[in-house]
């Protein structure tokens, strides 16, 4: 009997441990589809009709690259932290931590089996360490804002559907208290 149960408790943790994976996998592609969506068809095609070429060595393309990797990763940390089975404000977070930490891994396999080309070359002056810093800061801070939000936003619904329960069950006792005793 204890084989059986230690087995469903170890079924039940690779059930949770799946969850987990899942919710924060469908939170990074929220956040790079999102992010796909704000710079390549709204920043963009606007900063190409009305400044042309002319703004691409200036910084403000910079700050709109950080802001729009910000708020992608404020909507993929509030659904990964919602989904996430336990340790919400955990699971937000490590969407921004594991998608920094898959991009050298991303850049060192396209450089070995793709182009021949340096695939750290952005890191090798130190406007673009910087610009790698606030980033990554700017998307920590944002996943962890977001995964506070979505475990407010579970947090909140639980709430009401437990309300919604417990008005369910005292409907039901109410219109069994009242029903005749011969039916």
């Amino acid at each position: 009997m204890k084989a059986t149960t230690g087995s469903s408790a170890s079924i039940g943790k690779i059930g949770d441990m799946k969850k987990s994976i899942g919710a924060v996998l469908i939170g990074i592609l929220l956040a790079l589809g999102i992010g796909v969506l704000v710079i390549l068809g709204i920043a963009a095609p606007v900063f190409t009709r009305f400044f042309g070429q002319a703004l691409a060595s200036t910084a403000i393309p910079t700050v709109v690259l950080i802001f729009a990797a910000a708020f992608s990763f404020y909507f993929g940390g509030m659904i990964a932290s919602y989904r996430a089975p336990s340790r919400r404000r955990l699971h937000g977070t490590m969407v921004g931590l594991i998608s920094f930490a898959v991009t050298p891994v991303v850049n060192l396999f396209t450089s070995v089996f793709g182009a021949s080309n340096d695939p750290f070359a952005n890191l090798r002056t130190p406007a673009g360490i910087l610009l790698s810093v606030v980033l990554f800061a700017a998307v920590i801070a944002a996943s962890y804002v977001g995964a506070r939000r979505g475990e407010d936003i579970y947090a909140h619904n639980a709430q009401v559907l437990r309300k919604r329960e417990l008005r369910r069950q005292r409907e039901q006792a109410r219109q069994q208290a009242s029903a005749p005793e011969g039916q």
